[in-house]
């Protein structure tokens, strides 16, 4: 059995995961807008996973003078998708408006594009070898599938780095909040098409397409597993309601605080928060510790960012931290485990805990503990 026929066994199996992940993506497409544009996102690569078996499959039974009639991807469309999926997840107000169809223009065109002589042409003189208008057009919509396709990317992954901050500045405990399934393969996805472009470049020019079998099949089996796995994620992930940076929108007037208010503020907050050792509660989060200090979320903020140079995440745990290290010395304790402190200390899981120990010490909590046994000895 020869690489393009293991090539097509995988891709067949990988298209069956799809449609099954979009049935199940469908049948919970009621409940919010997400699931409908993940099932989206995985339509359109199911497309993508048709064409290419297809297309070895003709190719290995010689049927090659079919391939140009065959295109069922959409180059245009996967970017777009994924791009308002991940909107979807990071605002929980998010609704698909009408301005939102303009994402899908290309794609359209695409589609129009694929159902013509012009496409056939071009395809068949690109096979041939033959410059033509319709090959150089022919060529200008795959690059531009790609650059398309580069852009959305980078927008979701923007996307996705201001949701992250904006946990930091909101939230002390990230368990269940993160996006981190997404962001990884979304990067990844990006990473790839950086490269794949000078490489199928050089390919073309340099090497005369000699290595496109094994850059092409490899990468693009290795995005499909990808793909899946976005959808097994985010078919069990439900919509957080933590969500909704994207909209804070209010319509007070822009507040602007001294230096000196911002300082006093700080101070204050830092004495509220030793005095009634709030940091104890393991989701505290900023809009619970405005209620309990009164000041508004705003100026909380700009006093730990301006003042302290720190997020309202960073602020939280430098306490539980610090209560952690207090603990653990204390006779009291003496009969817990590590994590069980943690929990003492007002940390709500081990993967956090663990995190952040290790990024305000250097050191894991049991190598801080081995060290502070040896500096007693």
């Amino acid at each position: 059995m020869n690489f393009e026929s293991v090539t097509s066994i995988v891709v067949i199996l990988l298209s069956a995961q799809t449609l099954f992940l979009i049935i199940l993506t469908l049948r919970k497409s009621r409940k919010n807008i997400s699931y409908r544009l993940l099932s989206l996102v995985l339509c359109f690569f199911l497309l993508t996973l048709l064409n290419f078996g297809c297309f070895y499959i003709l190719l290995i039974r010689g049927y090659t003078d079919w391939i140009p009639y065959l295109q069922l991807e959409l180059i245009y469309a996967f970017g777009p998708s994924i791009y308002l999926y991940t909107k979807s997840l990071t605002d929980k107000s998010f609704q698909f408006q009408k301005q939102d169809w303009l994402h899908f223009a290309l794609p359209l065109l695409e589609l129009l594009y694929y159902r013509t002589p012009l496409f056939r042409n071009g395809a068949i003189s690109l096979s041939k070898n033959v410059v033509t208008s319709e090959n150089l057009l022919y060529q200008m919509v795959q690059w531009g599938g790609m650059i398309s396709l580069v852009v959305y990317l980078a927008l979701t992954f923007y996307v996705l780095l201001n949701y992250k901050k904006w946990l930091r500045n909101n939230f002390s405990n990230f368990e269940n909040r993160t996006l981190l399934w997404l962001e990884k393969p979304v990067l990844i996805y990006l990473s790839f098409c950086i490269v794949w472009i000078p490489t199928r470049i050089i390919d073309i020019l340099l090497l005369n397409e000699t290595m496109k079998p094994y850059y092409f099949n490899i990468g693009f089996l290795s995005l499909a597993v990808i793909t899946c796995w976005i959808g097994f994620k985010g078919y069990l992930t439900t919509h957080s309601s933590t969500v909704g940076f994207l909209k804070n929108k209010t319509t007070n007037p822009i507040q602007e605080f001294t230096e000196a208010d911002l300082t006093t503020t700080a101070k204050s907050l830092q004495q509220k928060m030793l005095a009634e050792k709030l940091y104890l509660d393991s989701d505290l989060s900023l809009s619970a510790f405005s209620k309990s200090t009164g000041y508004s979320q705003k100026k909380i903020s700009r006093a730990l960012n301006h003042s302290l140079r720190l997020n309202f995440h960073e602020f939280v745990n430098n306490y539980r931290v610090d209560a952690f290290k207090q603990n653990l010395q204390k006779e009291e304790f003496a009969h817990l485990s590590l994590l069980g402190i943690a929990f003492e200390s007002g940390f709500g899981s081990k993967s956090s805990f663990n995190l952040v120990f290790k990024s305000h010490t250097g050191l894991t909590p049991k190598k801080y503990k081995e060290r502070l046994i040896k500096n007693k000895s």
